[in-house]
C-alpha cells in the first residue's frame, strides 16, 4: 500500500493571562447602533461567570473515540464507514453543513446508500434555517456517545469542522441561564441587524474579541453580543474565566493528508461531476423553490453559485471554476488548521495516490486505535 503515517504533536497556544476589558459604554458609539430589545443593563449583572481555572481531567477507563479528520474532498466518508465495520461503531458527523435537511449533493453528505451502510448521528437533522455551532454540537455529541456507548457499540467521529473536534477535546464553559423570552426577542433584533451594524454592536461590547486578527463571522459575532447584553460579561470573559461544561474527550485523531495537487484535483472533478451532472442543480432549483435561499444552511460552500447557475446569472464553466476555487481556498484553510490544532496524539495517513482504498486506511485506523485503546 502507498501511503505512511506518523504521529504529530501539535501544541495549543497556551492562553496566559489575558486583560479582560468592560463592555465600552460610550454614548457615542451607542448611538450609531439601533438598540437591542429590552436592554436591562442592571438586571444582567447576576450571570457572572466564577473565576475558576479552566482544568478538566479526562475520564479514565474509557477508551479513546476514533477521529477520522482531514479537508474536504480527502475521503472521510468512506474511510469512516470501513473503520464502522470494522469496529461495529456509528458514525458521529463533524460538519457544520451536513446536518441540514435538503442540504445533500452540495455538502457531500453520506448517500443513501453510506448511511444504510453504517448508523450516521448528526446529518440531516435540522431545519435550514437554524443555528449549529460548535456549542450545540458538543451538547448533541454528549447524548450521542453515550446512546453509542449504551448500544455496546464504539462511537466514530468524522468531519472536518475542527471547531467541533475542538470543542469535545477542549471543552467549552458553561453557559449560563439565559431568560427564553429574552432570548428570542434578542434574536429577532439579531437577525435584522446589517453586517456592519452586527459587527459594531460586537466591537463596542467586547472589544477584545472583535480586535483580534481574524474578523468574526456573522454568527460569532451575533453570539457575542446575545452573552454581552444578556450576561452583561463579554464573551472573551466567559471564555478565560468560567469552568468548562464538561469533561475533555479521550480521542485517536487519524487525519487524512492528500498532496496539495492531488486535492486540487479530486475537488475540481467532484465539482463538474456533480454540476454537469445536475445533481447540485437541481438540489439547489428545489431549494429556491422552498424558499430557502434565505436560510442559514444556504451560507454552505458554492449554493449561492449554484443558485446563479439554476437562475440563468452564469454558465456551467463560470460555475466550476468558482466552486473549485473557493472549495479549494476552503480545503488550504481546513489543512492549516489541523496541521497546527490537532490533539497531541494526532496520527497523519499520508495518502500518496489514489491507489490507496479507502479499505487500506480503515485496516490501519482500526488496528492502531486497537493498540492504542
Amino acid at each position: 500500500m502507498q501511503g505512511s503515517h506518523q504521529g504529530r504533536r501539535a501544541h495549543f497556544p497556551g492562553r496566559g493571562e489575558r486583560t479582560l476589558r468592560p463592555a465600552v459604554r460610550d454614548p457615542a458609539a451607542r448611538a450609531r447602533c439601533p438598540r437591542p430589545p429590552d436592554d436591562r443593563a442592571p438586571e444582567r449583572r447576576g450571570a457572572r461567570p466564577a473565576v475558576r481555572p479552566r482544568v478538566a481531567a479526562a475520564p479514565v477507563g474509557i477508551s479513546p473515540v476514533p477521529v477520522i479528520a482531514g479537508p474536504t474532498a480527502s475521503g472521510k466518508t468512506s474511510v469512516a464507514i470501513e473503520v464502522a465495520r470494522r469496529l461495529d461503531g456509528e458514525i458521529i458527523s463533524m460538519d457544520s453543513r451536513q446536518a441540514y435537511r435538503g442540504f445533500v449533493i452540495g455538502t457531500a453528505a453520506p448517500s443513501a446508500d453510506e448511511l444504510a451502510a453504517a448508523p450516521h448521528h448528526g446529518v440531516g437533522f435540522l431545519d435550514p434555517h437554524e443555528r449549529y455551532g460548535a456549542g450545540r454540537f458538543a451538547r448533541l455529541a454528549d447524548r450521542w456517545l453515550a446512546g453509542i456507548r449504551a448500544r455496546g457499540r464504539v462511537p466514530i467521529l468524522a468531519g472536518g469542522t475542527g471547531l467541533f473536534l475542538r470543542a469535545l477535546t477542549h471543552p467549552m464553559f458553561a453557559e449560563p441561564p439565559l431568560e427564553p423570552a429574552r432570548r428570542t426577542a434578542l434574536h429577532a433584533w439579531l437577525e435584522a441587524l446589517e453586517r456592519e451594524e452586527l459587527a459594531r454592536w460586537a466591537a463596542r461590547l467586547d472589544p477584545a474579541l472583535a480586535s483580534r486578527r481574524r474578523p468574526l463571522d456573522r454568527q460569532r459575532a451575533a453570539r457575542t453580543v446575545e452573552l454581552a447584553l444578556l450576561t452583561g460579561e463579554p464573551l472573551t470573559r466567559w471564555m478565560t474565566s468560567a469552568p468548562p461544561e464538561r469533561p475533555p474527550l479521550r480521542t485517536a485523531t487519524y487525519v487524512l493528508e492528500w498532496p496539495a495537487p492531488l486535492l486540487r484535483e479530486r475537488i475540481e472533478r467532484r465539482a463538474a461531476a456533480l454540476i454537469r451532472g445536475g445533481a447540485w442543480p437541481e438540489e439547489v432549483r428545489d431549494l429556491l423553490a422552498r424558499g430557502l435561499d434565505g436560510s442559514r444552511a444556504f451560507d454552505a460552500l458554492g449554493y449561492a453559485d449554484v443558485a446563479a447557475l439554476v437562475r440563468g446569472e452564469a454558465g456551467p464553466d463560470e460555475t466550476i471554476e468558482r466552486v473549485s476555487r473557493a472549495t479549494w481556498r476552503y480545503a488550504r484553510r481546513q489543512r492549516t488548521w489541523f496541521r497546527h490544532q490537532v490533539p497531541e496524539n494526532a496520527v497523519v495517513l499520508r495518502v500518496l495516490d489514489e491507489s490507496t482504498t479507502p479499505g487500506q486506511l480503515a485496516r490501519r485506523i482500526a488496528a492502531d486505535w486497537r493498540e492504542s485503546g
